[in-house]
């Protein structure tokens, strides 16, 4: 059985370091190692940057050449179990996604975690897991790496039975809570209300306007990370 692996891709910015607690907390839950990924498009990264103090067992690893390509590209070669990196590291407002983190997204093998830099490299914990659904099969299907993740507290008999039917819960604990107007708003007002750590999105994979604008709006306003799941 090969290692579980998480990649956490890097480009020696320091909004870019938000990733790694997340990615640490992830990686004791998933029992995976951290494979670290440093990107630079012109140069290689410096010594300095390549001394982070991560878990044992974890590597870090210096690439050349254009972001996206080479993160997909150790995707390709790790078969990692989650990808987690912030979702853009230029100082841009109200942006919902940098280029590098959008092609990964759209062409990535697995989940993707998205990190808000703004977040900063404090300490993270588990506790608290945000899934909004619509009621669909696929959603069901597609939320299945939540199961793995946290413990909930109860949730309505019948949709629960429904839910397991196609994303076996275990022995997890579900509350649902239902909510009304724009998707958006309301998965961020409850995300920020209950205090959310995690936030899981089923993504059908479409991208283009004007596909995905939930996901956009919730990538553009959510202050927690996000697991986008490709249904």
């Amino acid at each position: 059985m090969s290692e579980a692996v998480i990649l956490v891709p890097l480009d020696g910015s320091e909004q870019a370091l938000a990733a790694l607690p997340v990615a640490k907390v992830l990686g004791e839950i998933e029992r995976a190692a951290l494979r670290i990924v440093h990107v630079s498009e012109r140069r290689p990264v410096s010594a300095e940057l390549l001394k982070l103090e991560v878990p044992d067992g974890s590597t870090v690893d210096a690439r050349t050449g254009e972001p996206a390509a080479e993160i997909l590209l150790a995707a390709g070669e790790m078969k990692p179990r989650l990808i987690v990196m912030c979702t853009h590291t230029a100082a841009k407002p109200g942006r919902t996604l940098g280029s590098t983190a959008t092609n990964v997204l759209r062409n990535a093998p697995c989940p993707v975690v998205l990190v808000p830099p703004g977040r900063g490299s404090i300490a993270w914990h588990l506790h608290h897991v945000l899934v909004p659904h619509d009621g669909t099969p696929t959603t069901s299907a597609a939320l299945r790496p939540a199961a793995e993740l946290a413990e909930w507290p109860a949730w309505t008999r019948e949709f629960v039975k429904r839910l397991e039917c196609i994303c076996p819960l275990g022995h997890l604990h579900v509350r649902m809570v239902l909510a009304h107007g724009n998707p958006a708003a309301e998965i961020v007002r409850l995300a920020k209300k209950q205090a959310a750590d995690l936030m899981v999105l089923a993504w059908r994979g479409k991208w283009e306007v004007p596909r995905a604008m939930t996901l956009k709006d919730i990538l553009r306003e959510a202050q927690c990370p996000i697991m986008v799941v490709r249904a």
